[in-house]
């Protein structure tokens, strides 16, 4: 075996550190480091494996992202057609499909058309609305959770659901 020279030394010991803590990172348990994730993400108190939880997230997000963009088109698509003389009547008349992973429901009435999104899995509904206040057209974005509420508040949004989006009026 050939000899380590002076300058060859300080790799060798970095080698040889890499190789030890790798060596101890195996062996240890992994349980730490699922405590340490889960405290991490809040998830301390779940009693499902972190791999369930995250991947329930990750779903909840990719909902909430096609339901935004769902509910952006309805309100582009009924200002549009409220230009042209009145509101569409479904999503179909826009051009739109809710897919199969959400119940979309149109409610139209003088002066404003509002959309509900039900996700077939998950506990979050969302809501658009297009009103006409006066001579100009207001828009407004909720989401919050399901069961919706029955009433309505003064603002639109059902009592606890939050407003998200452009809110302001055109």
């Amino acid at each position: 075996m050939a000899s380590l020279s002076l300058r060859q030394l300080p790799s060798a010991l970095a080698a040889v550190c890499l190789v030890a803590l790798g060596l101890a990172g195996m062996m240890r348990p992994s349980t730490p480091a699922t405590a340490r994730l889960a405290s991490i993400t809040g998830l301390e108190d779940d009693t499902r494996p972190v791999s369930l939880v995250l991947e329930e997230r990750e779903s909840t997000l990719h909902r909430r992202r096609d339901s935004e963009v769902l509910l952006a088109q309805f309100v582009s698509g009924q200002m549009t057609r409220h230009y042209w003389g009145h509101f569409a009547g479904s999503l179909a008349d826009l051009g739109l499909d809710a897919g199969q992973e959400l119940q979309a429901r149109v409610e139209s009435g003088a002066g404003f058309s509002r959309l509900w999104l039900t996700p077939r899995r998950g506990g979050e509904g969302f809501m658009a609305e297009v009103r006409l206040k006066g001579d100009r057209l207001e828009r407004l974005q909720c989401r919050g959770s399901l069961p919706r509420p029955g009433t309505l508040a003064p603002s639109g949004c059902p009592a606890g659901w939050q407003a998200f989006g452009p809110t302001q009026s055109s």
